[in-house]
């Protein structure tokens, strides 16, 4: 009785194969990871299932016409326009017949001309033959999940130096920034003549001087009187006359503030006096961040000017907050899902990543406005933003993109 079985060579590469295949996706589990293949490449469905839906990173191994493109290995995160992802979350296969995926590429391992390529243009998903998908973000941070959203936040401590000491580290920073070309916020700008009076008085030019002084050698520019007392309050110094005069200017800054956060609120058909009596604990909150506000620029590279006015916190926050939003002013679905606390971190990470886009842009339409709005609508943290930018730098509108 002849017990030798005939095993064929396909069938032993068939064997190891399968045997690869189990230790490689062990291996995937193991580091929290999922692995798939697929000779044929995948559909848009199955790259959207498997890593789209959820943003997850994913490593592409790419067959021979893409190989020779993007090399053989890719890792990315996959790009969807709003307009795809609704289609996409109402049926799966909704765009299989489109032959390209976009994608961004995030080891920075291509050149500006492939990046750009690849974002705009996409891969054929034909060529993909294996996707290494790394874990999906936390669930409530995924596209149309209506819970709030939780921007990952790395929180570094600043403790002031104290006794104005600071002068020297906010002055220094100002002056870099005009060194390299940089335009200053109008707050900044008047921080700027204050701490240049104090530490350089004799280098003021006297195009600064005039801006500063009248003809007696008197401060008069208000703003810069103001920052030049509050430094003289950090370091003991002031005066009898210095703290009425200082009292005097937090007064004037207040009354601005309240007159033009008052026009807005009728703008929305409502008034200080309104809120007051009818939304106390929103009048709270809204006079602690009228108090409190300070310009706040996105840009610490480039040029171009890209930052907060007190105009702009008001227009966005009275707008889209739902903690300040009364009577369902603008509808309930153009608010942010987003804690108020939670506002400034999101900006500072759209804008900020936007920046380089940016500084592109004004460098060839210095006069014009820079929007991303419809299917150029920003995505981050599962939602989509849009954003308008006026000439001057002021962000002139960002809010959550309503679905359509």
């Amino acid at each position: 009785m002849n017990n030798n079985i005939d095993i064929s060579s396909e069938d032993i590469l068939s064997l190891l194969k399968q045997q690869i295949d189990f230790l490689e996706n062990q291996m995937a589990e193991r580091c929290g990871m999922k692995l798939y293949k697929s000779a044929d490449g995948f559909t848009q469905e199955k790259i959207y299932e498997y890593a789209g839906a959820k943003d997850c990173v994913a490593t592409l191994t790419l067959s021979q016409e893409s190989a020779e493109v993007y090399g053989e290995s890719l890792t990315v995160v996959f790009v969807y326009y709003q307009k795809d992802r609704m289609a996409l979350e109402k049926d799966r296969m909704a765009l299989n017949d489109i032959s390209n995926v976009k994608a961004e590429e995030l080891l920075g391992e291509l050149d500006e001309t492939l990046y750009t390529q690849l974002l705009k243009d996409g891969i054929p998903t034909k060529d993909i033959v294996e996707m290494l998908v790394g874990p999906a973000s936390e669930e409530n941070n995924t596209y149309g999940s209506s819970l709030l959203r939780n921007p990952k936040v790395l929180e570094i401590p600043f403790q002031s130096e104290g006794n104005g000491d600071d002068i020297f580290f906010m002055y220094g920073a100002l002056c870099h920034f005009i060194a390299d070309g940089m335009e200053l916020t109008p707050e900044e700008h008047n921080e700027y003549l204050a701490y240049k009076m104090v530490l350089e008085r004799e280098k003021l030019t006297e195009k600064e001087r005039k801006e500063i002084f009248d003809e007696n050698g008197a401060i008069v520019n208000q703003e810069v009187g103001y920052f030049w007392l509050l430094w003289k309050k950090d370091t003991g110094k002031l005066t009898e006359k210095n703290k009425t005069d200082l009292m005097q200017l937090s007064q004037n800054r207040l009354a601005n503030r309240f007159g033009i956060a008052d026009k807005e609120l009728q703008s929305m058909g409502l008034s200080f006096e309104k809120l007051v009596k009818s939304y106390p604990e929103k009048a709270a909150l809204l006079f602690s961040k009228i108090i409190s506000f300070h310009e706040h620029r996105y840009n610490v590279v480039g040029k171009h000017l890209l930052y907060m006015s007190f105009e702009s916190f008001l227009h966005i926050y009275l707008r889209h907050v739902k903690e300040l939003a009364v009577e369902n002013q603008f509808g309930e679905r153009s608010k942010f899902q987003l804690a108020e606390k939670d506002l400034k971190v999101t900006m500072d990470i759209v804008l900020g990543t936007l920046n380089d886009e940016y500084q592109t842009y004004k460098d060839e339409h210095p006069d014009n406005r820079f929007f991303r709005k419809g299917n150029m609508a920003y995505y981050y943290n599962g939602d989509y933003y849009d954003v308008d930018i006026l000439p001057d730098g002021q962000i002139g509108s960002f809010y959550k993109r309503i679905d359509k």
